[in-house]
């Protein structure tokens, strides 16, 4: 797979404050999505933004002129080696916020690329960086996000990419890394994600989700706006997860 060739140009729509409720800006002057008579002037630079599956968000290299928040829906962070054979070094879920780091380097750090259908708010950089600048709760909201996407990072290293634990378990706590708030919904990627993420091959991956839904601990659960899912068990994958010496 190459490396897309331009970012989707984002469209502005009316934003949803049902699937705000994990952004930074929630409950603040500048989350369009309160009261228009509460709200800070600043939130009229705020665009919510949807895009189809495999859309390009932004590319590495490119100038950082925004932060985004994700409001549903799944994108992956790629790199992509001398051949155009993508690394995906993150995936990002309802909450996460993408070019974050981008915003105060001026340059994009990842591409970005919808995996699902997703919906984002769109808030500019000098923006942003103001806020930063002058409101003590954003910046102690950022500071929660910036721990939670250091110890997201740790354990992607640590718990996903080390192939010393077995595809098997790892693919388990994929699994729940994608889980769809506290349901027993889990977002359902295609089979070079999960090996692109995994460093397995997708038939590796396809046997695995197949032995998972022949044991009952995954079902398909049809398509959403979201994309496609599962029903998982999510205690015996959580069992799974935790397991070191499973065959792989």
């Amino acid at each position: 797979m190459g490396t897309p060739a331009m970012a989707a140009i984002p469209k502005r729509k009316r934003n949803e404050s049902s699937e705000c409720q994990r952004c930074v800006l929630h409950n603040l002057a500048a989350c369009p999505a309160r009261d228009p008579a509460s709200q800070d002037a600043s939130a009229a630079w705020i665009d919510s933004i949807g895009l189809q599956p495999d859309s390009v968000l932004f590319n590495l290299g490119e100038r950082a002129n925004a932060v985004y928040c994700l409001r549903s829906g799944v994108m992956k962070l790629v790199r992509y080696d001398l051949g155009g054979n993508q690394r995906i070094v993150r995936i990002l879920t309802a909450g996460d916020l993408a070019a974050l780091e981008s915003a105060f380097e001026h340059a994009q750090q990842h591409t970005a690329v919808a995996v699902t259908q997703v919906q984002l708010c769109r808030i500019p950089a000098p923006q942003f960086r103001q806020w930063t600048d002058t409101n003590d709760e954003i910046r102690r909201r950022l500071l929660a996000q910036s721990r939670s996407a250091l110890r997201k990072a740790d354990y992607w290293l640590s718990e996903l990419v080390g192939n010393t634990i077995p595809a098997r378990v790892r693919l388990a706590r994929l699994l729940l890394q994608l889980r769809v708030g506290d349901s027993d919904e889990i977002h359902r990627l295609r089979l070079v994600d999960y090996g692109g993420i995994l460093g397995i091959a997708p038939e590796t991956a396809c046997r695995i989700l197949n032995e998972l839904m022949d044991d009952g601990v995954l079902t398909k659960a049809g398509r959403t706006r979201d994309g496609r899912l599962f029903r998982g068990d999510i205690e015996a994958l959580m069992q799974l997860a935790s397991e070191e010496t499973a065959a792989a």
